[in-house]
This record gives C-alpha cells, sequence and structure tokens, in this order.
C-alpha cells in the first residue's frame, strides 16, 4: 500500500493519503483505508472525472447570448454530444462534453471552427488535478481571537509545543490551501487562451512556508514564453498556423512591443470579463511593482497579479528552502511574529504603515538563526558558494545563488531548542514575554 502513488508516508512516521485527507498511523491502517469504500469511491470519481476531460474541449470566441444548444448543434457533426456547461457568469467559454474520446479528436482535426459568422477557438480541455473537498465543508475558519489562541496553547505540555502548535493553529489549512490551488488552475487556463504558453505562478506569502490564514494570493503571470512563440511565429513563414500565437483572441497584439502599463490594463481586462467571480479588479500602474489588484467573490481572497517580478518568485524559493531547512524556522518565526504585534511592534492595519510587517520579521528572524554560533541557517554567502551551476541566477543586479534543494545544505550544528532559540532573540535567558499572561509556561503574550 505504501507504494501507492495516492499514498505520502510522513516524516514523523505513518501515512497520508492524499486522495482522500486522511492520515493512517501504521501500514494495516493504510491497508484498511484503502480497501475502504470512501478510498473506492474517490478513486472512481477521479476516474471519471479524467475520462470527461479526456473527452471534453475548452470552446471561446463565439458570441455572448449563445447558447448551450447551438453550440451542441455544431458539434454534433463530430460525435454525439454529452453536455455542454456554458460559463454562466461572464459567458465567455463554455465545456463541451462528447460521448466518446473519438469524436473529441475529430473536432480537433479540424482546421478551424465557425458558428454564426465568429471564428471558435477549440481546444482540449485542460486535465486538472483531482481536488477533494468534503460536502458541506468551507475553506474558511472562524476567527482565532487571543481568546481562542491562548485556550488553545495552554494545553501544551511545554514551551516548545507550544510553538510547534501555534503555526499549525496560524497557517493555511489544507482547504484553504486547496481553494488558492484551484483558483490557480483557474487563471491558468483562461489566460491561456488569450497569452498562449503563459505560465501563472503563486509566490509570496501563500507558498514561502511562512503563511497565515487570510493572507493575500500573490501571482506572476509569466508571458515570457508567449513573447518567444510569437517572434517564432512572425519569423518563421507560414508557422502561425496551429502554432497557439495566431489562434489566440489577443494575437495581433507584440507583447514584447507593448509598454507595460497597456499589458497590465489587457491582464485586468481578462480578469473582468472571463474569470469567474472575480471583482474589484484595478490595474496599478505606478506602484513600486506594478500590479492588478483583485478579490475572489466565494472564497472572499484579496490577490495581486504582477507580469514582471522573477526577483520576488526566487525570494519566495529561498524563503521556502529556510523554511525546510530546520524544524525550528518555522515555530520561531511564527512566534516572533505574533509576540510583535501584541507587543505593538508590527501589524498595520492598512498594509502599509510605520510597523514592522510579516516578511520583514521573517527575514529578521532567518539573519539571527544565520548568525547564531553555530548557525542554524547557513549564511547568503555559504548558499553561494553551495550552489550548483543550474542555481545560479542574477536578476536585475542581484546574485540570486542558492541551491534549490534543501538536500544539498549541511545539517545544523546548532543544538539549541526552539525555546531557547526565542529567549536569544529577545536577549533573554529563557524568561517569559514582559506583560505575559500567567499561563502554565509564562508564554503567551498579553492581548
Amino acid at each position: 500500500p505504501a507504494a501507492d502513488p495516492d499514498v505520502e508516508a510522513l516524516p514523523r512516521g505513518g501515512f497520508r493519503c492524499r486522495l482522500c485527507q486522511v492520515t493512517a498511523a501504521n501500514r494495516p491502517s493504510l491497508a484498511e483505508h484503502l480497501r475502504g469504500k470512501k478510498h473506492r469511491r474517490l478513486r472512481n470519481l477521479r476516474a471519471e472525472r479524467r475520462a470527461q476531460e479526456r473527452r471534453s474541449l475548452f470552446v471561446s470566441g463565439f458570441a455572448r447570448g449563445t447558447s448551450g444548444a447551438e453550440l451542441a448543434e455544431y458539434f454534433g457533426a463530430f460525435g454525439d454530444v454529452a453536455a455542454v456547461v456554458m460559463d454562466k457568469e461572464k459567458g465567455a467559454y463554455a465545456i463541451v462534453e462528447l460521448r466518446d474520446a473519438a469524436g473529441r479528436e475529430r473536432a480537433l482535426a479540424e482546421p478551424q471552427h465557425g458558428l454564426a459568422g465568429r471564428r471558435l477557438r477549440v481546444r482540449p480541455r485542460e486535465e486538472k488535478v483531482f481536488a477533494y473537498g468534503p460536502p458541506g465543508r468551507s475553506p474558511r475558519r472562524e476567527p482565532l481571537g487571543p481568546g481562542r489562541l491562548e485556550q488553545a496553547l495552554c494545553q501544551a505540555l511545554d514551551v516548545d509545543a507550544q510553538m510547534s502548535q501555534l503555526v499549525g493553529l496560524l497557517e493555511l489549512s489544507e482547504d484553504e490551501r486547496r481553494v488558492r490551488h484551484l483558483l490557480v488552475a483557474l487563471f491558468q487556463e483562461v489566460f491561456t487562451e488569450f497569452f498562449p504558453g503563459c505560465a501563472v505562478v503563486p509566490f509570496g506569502s501563500s507558498v514561502n512556508g511562512f503563511d497565515t490564514r487570510g493572507c493575500d494570493l500573490d501571482l506572476l503571470l509569466d508571458l515570457e514564453p508567449t513573447k518567444t512563440l510569437q517572434a517564432s511565429t512572425r519569423d518563421v513563414p507560414g508557422a502561425g498556423s496551429g502554432s497557439g500565437a495566431e489562434d489566440s483572441i489577443l494575437s495581433d497584439i507584440d507583447l514584447a512591443a507593448t509598454p507595460a502599463p497597456e499589458v497590465l490594463e489587457l491582464v485586468a481586462a481578462v480578469l473582468r470579463r472571463c474569470v469567474p467571480g472575480v471583482r474589484r479588479v484595478r490595474a496599478v500602474p505606478a506602484a513600486r511593482r506594478p500590479v492588478v489588484k483583485f478579490c475572489h467573490k466565494q472564497s472572499g481572497l484579496a490577490g495581486d497579479i504582477s507580469v514582471d517580478n522573477r526577483l520576488a518568485l526566487l525570494n519566495t524559493r529561498f524563503l521556502r528552502l529556510c523554511a525546510e531547512a530546520d524544524e525550528r524556522v518555522r515555530p520561531l518565526v511564527y512566534a516572533v511574529r505574533l509576540w510583535a504585534k501584541q507587543q505593538g511592534l508590527a501589524g498595520n492595519p492598512s498594509g502599509g504603515g510605520p510597523l514592522l510587517n510579516n516578511y520583514a520579521l521573517t527575514l529578521l528572524v532567518l539573519f539571527f538563526l544565520q548568525t547564531r554560533s553555530p548557525p542554524v541557517l547557513p549564511t547568503v554567502a555559504r548558499l553561494r558558494d553551495l550552489a550548483g551551476d543550474e542555481d545560479r541566477a542574477t536578476v536585475g543586479g542581484w546574485d540570486c545563488s542558492f541551491p534549490r534543494d534543501v538536500a544539498s545544505l549541511e545539517p545544523s550544528a546548532n543544538t539549541e531548542s526552539p525555546c531557547e532559540c526565542r529567549a536569544r532573540v529577545r536577549g533573554a535567558g529563557g524568561g517569559g514575554v514582559p506583560g505575559s499572561r500567567r499561563c502554565p509556561h509564562r508564554w503567551l503574550p498579553q492581548a
């Protein structure tokens, strides 16, 4: 059973079924789960969904007001149509499911499609990672106020256990991570229609290892592959047919020659008109890092999309490397951030302001751990030495060379516990935080 692709071995023993989001303590328990009704039902459901995807088409370019019946009649020429699912909110695309894969292949083999004088863009439906969400559960969690936080932490055996538990209380839940993953997949599917070859890549607090509930969803829309595809189409006579660049909705726009503010407005227009559930879209070209801001109605998530931000992507990978390098890093970062907020040193309510933000506090903690004797984390200079040829990168004059694989790092010789590290951060010898409540371990900061 442990060899099953749905099964993940946990670092501290036991197993986790990725498909069902269930943890098993040992091999017999795992085998029992894999034989159970829930696991078999979800495997059958996943197989059914994949079969549907492999006989479905992603169709766009039709006139607004086009009905599902009209699309079904048109694609019925290639095979029996099982279903047509329209984008009900904005009417920008439809999923056409045929009864067999052969019908889909006949439709894809057709060089051009047209309906009511409009050229249709017809592509295979993207195969998505199957994500199970138990019915009736919301990805949103109830706010964790100071009282609930104190009550939960006071149950821990010692301060080290409190710090470890704090991470679980403040980080994103599995449901919240799944919602973000599905949103990224949705954005990727829509943007590929307009910018063939593009990549939508999450960065920042959602994926750097130091996430917190409610954090923004930061996305990079990488258009370099689209620009390369456009250039190759122009340079090679007749290369446009079937390349994807000529078939895109924005095929007449040369992205390489388009000013950055106009590209941002294009991205904003796609979000407004074609991505279901997106609200309050606003391009901010004059910001220090130009972005398009948005909010997703169903999940309540706020987010930013940037176009040229490779440095932030590498920065995210660096933070992720530090988070995975030593098990003390995340508990210490979360503890210091909570302490700083309770002491009035961090937490600007409107974003900008004079107080420290989570990113600044995280960097301060990482620097502290790099300068311990012996260090808990390798210094930037040591990381540069450990980087292989494939890891070397320079962006905007900044040397961003560091190993991408945490296995490349040497284990730390530092034996301090998370609690001892926290005490060193404060420059004290293990006492409680000033103003702390009378908790069994004198750690909880005053609310």
